[in-house]
C-alpha cells in the first residue's frame, strides 16, 4: 500500500512475476480489499499515508488478521515512527525507500515462509485440540453412555437451529453441545433418568444438576484457545430477560451465543426425551419466553408450524452383529440386568461397538436394538 500511484504501479510491475499482487492507495481502500479476499500471506505499507498512518493502518491488520506477515516501507528517516510500527503493528521488516528490487524480493519471500510456518503450526495445533476434544468425548461416552446420549442430541440440534437461522457453524459451536454436558458425569444415572422421565428432583438432586454447567466449564477450562468456550458452557443456563440471573452475569444480547443457544437446545432436548408433544413442549417455552433468545423462540415456532409437511423417519430394527459406524440409536441399548449400554441418540463408534461386544460377552443385551440412518437402510435391505 502507498499512496503515490506511480510507485504503486513500479512495485506491481517488479514482483508479479514472482507473487500475486494487489494495490492499494489507502488504508481505508486496503482494508475494504483484505476483508473482501481470500487471507494475505504478507502485507507492505508505506509509513507517510494521507489519513491512516502505515503504522496504525497495520495495527489494524494485525488485530483482524493476526496470520499476515506485515511490512513497512518508508523514506523516511523517523524512529518514533518506526517505534510505533513495530509496538503497534508488530512488523516482521523495516525497509527504507529506495529499497532494490533484490532486497525487497528476499524480504517477501522471507515473509511468505513465515507465514507458511504459522499456518501450519495452526493447523498442527487445531489438529491436536480437535483431537483432545474427541478424546474427551469419547471418555464421556465409555464413562456414562446417557450422558454422552444427551450430548449428541444436543448436538445435532445446535446444528440444527445454526442452519435453520443460516448462521455459519464454526469448530466452537460444532463441539459446545457435546462439551456442554461434560458435567453430567458427575451426576448419578438415577438423577439423569429422573429428568428423561419429567419427574421432579428433590432438593439436593437439583443442586447436582444446577451444577453441570459450571463443572462442563471447570473441565476444559485449562485447554488452550477454549477458553472463550468455557466461560459460554458456565453460562448456559442464565436467561435471556436476566430473572435470576447473579449480579455481574450477563443479560440478553451479552450472554455468549453459544451459551444462548444451549440454554435453548437442552430445554427442547428434555422435552423430547420426556416424550412431550411438540405442540405442547412449545406451548411451554412460550409461556417462559423470557428464558430464551427471541429469535432462536421465533425460528422454532415456524420450524414447528412447517414440520407437519415434512416427512418422518422410520427406525429399523437390526442384530447386534448388524451395528455399524455411524448408525443413529432410536431407542436406548440395554444390558441384560437393565442398565443402559448406549443411550438413544447416539451415533454408533468402534469404541461404542467394542464397548457392547464387551457386554454381549458377559451379560447380553435385553431387546432389540433400534436404528436410523441410510447405512442401516442399506444393512437391512441386503438381508432381504
Amino acid at each position: 500500500m502507498d499512496d503515490e500511484i506511480a510507485i504503486v504501479d513500479a512495485l506491481r510491475r517488479q514482483l508479479r512475476r514472482q507473487f500475486d499482487v494487489t494495490t492499494a492507495t489507502s488504508g481505508a481502500a486496503a482494508l475494504e480489499i483484505l476483508a473482501d479476499s481470500d487471507p494475505f500471506a504478507v502485507v507492505l505499507s508505506d509509513m507517510r499515508m494521507p489519513g491512516m498512518d502505515g503504522a496504525t493502518f497495520l495495527a489494524r491488520v494485525r488485530e483482524q488478521y493476526p496470520d499476515t506477515v506485515r511490512m513497512l516501507l518508508t523514506g523516511q528517516a523517523d524512529m518514533q515512527s518506526a517505534i510505533a510500527a513495530i509496538n503497534d503493528g508488530q512488523i516482521y521488516r523495516f525497509l527504507s525507500k529506495p529499497c532494490p528490487t533484490d532486497a525487497l524480493t528476499t524480504a517477501l519471500n522471507d515473509g511468505s515462509a513465515l507465514h507458511q510456518q504459522i499456518t501450519a503450526e495452526k493447523d498442527v495445533l487445531e489438529r491436536t485440540l480437535r483431537s483432545a476434544v474427541q478424546s474427551l468425548v469419547d471418555v464421556l461416552a465409555l464413562a456414562n453412555p446417557d450422558a454422552f446420549s444427551r450430548a449428541v442430541r444436543v448436538s445435532h440440534l445446535v446444528g440444527h437451529l445454526c442452519e435453520l437461522m443460516e448462521i455459519p457453524v464454526d469448530w466452537e459451536l460444532q463441539v459446545s453441545g457435546l462439551l456442554g454436558q461434560l458435567g453430567a458425569v458427575t451426576v448419578p444415572l438415577p438423577v439423569l433418568e429422573k429428568i428423561d422421565s419429567g419427574l421432579l428432583l428433590n432438593v439436593d438432586e437439583q443442586k447436582m444438576v444446577d451444577a453441570i454447567p459450571g463443572m462442563s466449564q471447570n473441565l476444559i477450562a485449562s485447554i488452550p484457545r477454549l477458553e472463550r468456550l468455557a466461560a459460554a458452557l458456565g453460562q448456559q443456563r442464565l436467561r435471556y430477560d436476566g430473572r435470576g440471573t447473579p449480579v455481574g452475569e450477563p443479560v440478553g444480547e451479552a450472554i455468549p451465543f453459544a451459551a444462548r443457544l444451549l440454554r435453548f437446545v437442552v430445554d427442547v432436548d428434555t422435552m423430547r426425551t420426556q416424550r412431550l408433544p411438540a405442540a405442547a413442549a412449545l406451548d411451554r417455552m412460550r409461556k417462559d419466553a423470557g428464558a430464551y433468545d427471541p429469535r432462536l423462540l421465533g425460528v422454532w415456532e415456524r420450524t414447528h408450524e412447517q414440520s407437519s409437511d415434512a416427512p418422518e423417519c422410520v427406525p429399523i430394527t437390526v442384530d447386534f452383529d448388524q451395528l455399524e459406524p455411524g448408525m443413529v440409536l432410536v431407542e436406548d441399548v440395554l444390558s441384560g440386568s437393565g442398565v443402559v449400554l448406549l443411550g438413544r441418540g447416539s451415533t454408533v463408534t468402534e469404541a461404542l461397538l467394542q464397548r457392547l461386544r464387551n457386554h454381549v460377552r458377559h451379560s447380553g443385551v435385553s431387546g432389540p436394538i433400534v436404528v436410523s440412518s441410510r447405512l442401516a437402510a442399506r444393512t437391512k435391505g441386503a438381508d432381504s
